[in-house]
């Protein structure tokens, strides 16, 4: 019965991941869906749209509307969770099985993560692989082979599919090596032990591994190896929508030698603020694309990056920390889902045309999906686990848990390490912390079940 109930939980947990695809009729799309929709037809690589991930879901095409490639990461989802019973819990057999499920079917429920499991785009594996990276540094007794392979690929994944996430992942292994180095100095158990640092070396080689291959894949694709190009081009946006561009033209210019300057007036809007973030990069009628657009204005724009530097350290100071701060406190579902997405149903119409259909009747085209209701549960449940996790890491040490003590502080810290990339690299948006977030929720579930037991039963 017991196994019944298992199998049972694993299948209301793909349904409940694959939830809004289902009602929407169509696998969820984003503004950035297209780019990487694109990647194996085109002859270049994508700006800002890394090439594996494109590799991946193109290949579980499958000639069913990318249907098999959300499943996929749903089952991802699935696998890593469960991992995190056993080797958080200790939970074995039908009990891991029914942790797997059960916990799936609550962070569905009070978080946004099967909108991002049901969605054409990497932000589910940043999640999966941040956890996967606790996992295999964490260790666990028993381990099989096929598991370990799991979270490693777990971890190259989503280094492979965004540059953001391969930063995250790299503040991670710093922050565990701190730690490790700081408990042996203490002589402290409850610092993670010696044997840390070989599973980090573990945890090293499949970040490095992804990483790697980004340039593999786009050498074997377009004959150039080369890592995901645009990162320039991304922060400069925010030096626009902060003022920072518009203070060094104005102090700067003329200068024959920056094309910008013919277009200082064009980075103000109509009613006199600074164009925004977002309008800079994708708007046709932005100064971007009148010195040349992404594929030849990256240089100048750098430049002019590196100087304001040097020339203005307080600005930039004040501007990333504004940046971070208000990504922090951005967790809602739903950035952007409500839109047309022009460029996905372009990527879809030119090399994908027997999709269409599908793509134009989704649910999705019209505007409604009720994510104001959805976010009076997801964010303040969101907060919540959040703002629990410092007090678990802390009870969690001095009550003997060590691994929920740990995995709670490490949530914690890539909470707020995201914040810091997003936030200051390219612009605060709520879908950059809130496909993180049910991490948080997680490790107050682990929590409330470990505390329930004797310690020397969660920590194996």
């Amino acid at each position: 019965m017991r196994i019944v109930l298992a199998v049972l939980s694993l299948v209301l947990a793909l349904l409940a991941l694959l939830a809004p695809a289902i009602w929407n009729g169509f696998p969820i799309t984003f503004h950035d869906t297209g780019g990487y929709l694109a990647r194996w037809y085109e002859t270049e690589p994508g700006n800002g749209r890394a090439t594996p991930y494109g590799l991946f879901i193109e290949g579980l095409h499958l000639g069913l509307a990318y249907w098999p490639a959300i499943v996929a990461q749903s089952l991802l989802v699935i696998a890593v969770v469960g991992e995190a019973g056993r080797s958080l819990l200790g939970l074995r057999g039908a009990n891991a099985v029914l942790f797997a499920g059960g916990a799936t079917i609550l962070l569905a429920l009070v978080t946004g993560i099967s909108w991002y499991a049901a969605q054409l785009l990497p932000d589910i594996l940043a999640p999966c692989a941040v956890l996967a990276l606790f996992l295999l540094v964490e260790g666990r007794r028993g381990r099989s082979l096929g598991r370990q392979i799991l979270l490693f690929a777990m971890v190259a994944l989503g280094a492979a599919s965004h540059t953001g996430t391969v930063g995250l992942l790299v503040g991670l292994v710093g922050f565990v090596a701190l730690a490790a180095a700081l408990g042996h100095l203490a002589r402290r158990s409850a610092g993670w032990s010696r044997r840390t640092w070989l599973r980090l070396v573990g945890g090293v080689f499949a970040l490095g591994f992804g990483t790697f291959l980004v340039p593999a894949s786009n050498w074997a694709l377009y004959d150039k190896f080369v890592f995901t190009p645009g990162g320039d081009i991304f922060l400069f946006g925010r030096l626009v929508q902060d003022g920072i561009a518009s203070r060094y033209l104005a102090d700067h210019c003329p200068d024959p030698t920056l094309k910008l300057c013919d277009h200082q007036a064009e980075l103000y809007e109509p009613d006199g603020r600074q164009m925004s973030n977002d309008s800079f990069l994708w708007w046709g009628g932005s100064p971007l694309y009148a010195i040349g657009g992404w594929e030849t204005a990256g240089p100048e724009l750098s430049r002019i990056t590196r100087a304001s530097l040097s020339a203005y350290p307080t600005m930039h100071l004040s501007s990333a920390w504004k940046s971070f701060v208000g990504q922090l406190g951005l967790i809602g579902t739903g950035d952007g889902l409500n839109d047309d997405h022009w460029h996905a149903r372009w990527a879809i119409q030119t090399y994908r045309p027997e999709d269409l259909a599908g793509f134009q009747a989704a649910e999705q085209r019209k505007g409604k999906i009720p994510f104001d209701l959805f976010n009076d549960v997801h964010v303040p449940v969101g907060y919540a686990a959040w703002l629990a996790l410092p007090l678990i890491a802390v009870f969690g040490f001095r009550s003997g848990r060590e691994g929920v003590a740990r995995f709670s502080a490490f949530t914690f810290t890539a909470l707020v390490g995201n914040a810091a990339i997003c936030g200051i690299l390219s612009n605060p948006h709520d879908r950059y912390e809130s496909r993180l977030i049910w991490l948080a929720v997680l490790a107050c579930m682990v929590a409330a079940l470990a505390f329930r037991r004797p310690a020397e039963e969660t920590d194996k």
